[in-house]
């Protein structure tokens, strides 16, 4: 799995990464316009401003869309189908996209999620989302 594990040292995502290995989940905000953007960028999509700090935002959100993957998207997903991909709009703002925990219940778009926190690696550690 490791061709797919992100690159934890880029200057740009890092940080996001580095909040993940903590248990947070930090996105840039803009310090020209104020945006909250994810994914991690060098400049804002909206203002084009190049200046930004890291803000911590809650786990939680709300299913926005996903889709249920019966064939493996790659080899490092065989054996583990079917699993779902979710789009979750977080309380706070931006959209964030990641597996969503098998539960109980398929999911629905407009369910409550929180992140779960996963450790990969020593030093990769993926967001999740559990069903509330």
């Amino acid at each position: 799995m490791s061709a797919l594990l992100p690159d934890v040292d880029d200057p740009v995502a890092g940080p996001f990464w580095a909040a993940a290995r903590e248990g947070r989940i930090a996105v840039q905000r803009c310090l020209t316009c104020g945006r909250l953007r994810y994914p991690p960028l060098v400049g804002c999509p909206d203002c084009l401003g190049r200046t930004y700090e890291w803000r911590d935002l809650r786990p939680t959100g709300t299913v926005w869309s996903f889709a249920v993957y019966h064939r493996a998207l790659h080899a490092a997903f065989n054996g583990q189908t079917p699993y779902t991909v979710a789009v979750v709009e977080l309380d706070d703002g931006p959209r964030i996209t990641g597996r969503v925990l098998p539960g109980a219940q398929p999911v629905v778009v407009g369910d409550r999620v929180r992140a779960s926190f996963e450790s990969v690696t020593d030093e990769v550690t993926l967001i999740q989302w559990q069903l509330l």
